[in-house]
């Protein structure tokens, strides 16, 4: 089976059998570069991480971290299960030459510990904060519909240019409407969905048989730079505000 994609998203809040079983895991580093501590910048009023892992009540939730500070403040959180990230992955993120994320690596040390062949895993980033409990339930239900991952994606239909400047997908000489033009289709962190025994196997978040997954604007929301950082905080006080 080929590599597929949701086609909108109408279709995603059609198909629904929930709950879903599924473990959620995840990677919280103590800072970063581009953000410092953005882990722990407030979301309303929340810790960024927190607001994130907290719609996750009903599921059993691993983090791998090196923040002592997460260590110590999750345990208020009976589905949480948080663990102290190993020395290798952390001697990889602090290797200036070293250009390979511990990703997989920590993935790995979870699958390994923590699951069964047969559990749905979902793994996901809390720099992602507007992802619904919704989509994931609807996405991990593609791996019982033949797939062996299915990945989050964003949809951008509009006039591109390469590194130089030469067009990619539209033809400058003439006129055309940006639903006429190519779409491009970009990776994002917000979740990895697969069966253990796959990643025990492939050692891949993602591989051939893959289901991609578009997020609308706000589910696709990830924070990697300042901007971004900017961006969620008005989009968590605008969704506060619409709820109360």
């Amino acid at each position: 089976m080929q590599s597929n994609w949701i086609q909108s998203e109408s279709e995603n809040l059609s198909v629904h059998s929930f709950p879903v079983d599924m473990k959620i895991f995840t990677y919280i580093k103590d800072d970063s570069s581009r953000v410092s501590k953005k882990n722990f910048r407030k979301l309303n009023g929340v810790p960024m991480w927190e607001y994130c892992l907290s719609k996750f009540s009903n599921y059993p939730v691993y983090v791998d971290t090196d923040s002592e500070q997460i260590l110590s403040s999750i345990s208020k959180y009976e589905n949480i299960t948080a663990y102290k990230r190993d020395s290798i992955c952390i001697d990889m993120e602090n290797d200036k030459n070293n250009k390979e994320s511990p990703a997989l690596l920590m993935t790995q040390r979870f699958v390994e510990k923590y699951t069964q062949p047969e559990d749905n895993v979902v793994v996901t980033h809390v720099t992602s904060p507007f992802l619904s409990i919704r989509t994931l339930q609807d996405a991990i239900q593609y791996l019982d519909k033949g797939y062996d991952y299915v990945h989050s994606v964003s949809k951008v239909q509009d006039f591109a240019w390469d590194q130089h400047y030469n067009p990619v997908n539209f033809d400058p000489s003439i006129v055309q409407r940006t639903q006429d033009i190519p779409p491009f289709y970009f990776s994002l962190g917000a979740f990895f969905c697969f069966k253990a025994h796959t990643f025990t196997k492939n050692k891949s978040r993602i591989g051939e048989n893959t289901f991609y997954y578009e997020l609308n604007r706000i589910e696709s929301i990830d924070i990697d730079t300042e901007d971004d950082m900017i961006l969620a905080e008005i989009v968590a006080r605008g969704m506060n505000n619409e709820y109360n």
